[in-house]
């Protein structure tokens, strides 16, 4: 439901959508105005995020899996992560089922070794992503 007042999204009736090997992500909401998106990551144990460095501030909510992020140190439930502008955060390797929302002031670049960009995680991408689900399911 949307109304001036603000807007209820049914997060459980989104589709999880492939982002990397064994981590996937469901949008929840796309801002193409200022680049902001908040999105819920979902990975499996042996699942990696890559190497990637933040264009914009991230905020991370964990509601399940515990770990260790290289960057910025040991995670469980219940914790809160803040990822500042221009972050570069090497690999994260999920050692157990994780679920996580994060909300971000901007892209974020997957990026190699030489720190050259691989592809944006951003609001366009997000949206193509959404857009392959639904011609999947539509066709």
């Amino acid at each position: 439901m949307t109304s001036k007042g603000g807007h209820t999204v049914a997060c459980d009736d989104l589709p999880w959508l492939p982002l990397a090997p064994k981590v996937s992500v469901k949008v929840i909401k796309t801002v193409p105005e200022t680049g902001a998106f908040s999105v819920m990551i979902r990975a499996e144990a042996g699942g990696v995020l890559p190497r990637h460095k933040h264009l914009d501030s991230a905020e991370i909510y964990i509601f399940k899996g515990s770990g260790e992020h290289m960057q910025t140190g040991a995670y469980k439930p219940g914790d809160y992560i803040s990822e500042p502008k221009d972050a570069i955060h090497d690999p994260l390797h999920f050692v157990e089922d994780t679920e996580l929302l994060m909300v971000c002031q901007g892209p974020s670049a997957f990026i190699d070794d030489n720190d050259q960009t691989l592809y944006l995680m951003d609001v366009a991408m997000l949206q193509q992503l959404q857009g392959r689900a639904e011609a999947a399911t539509a066709g």
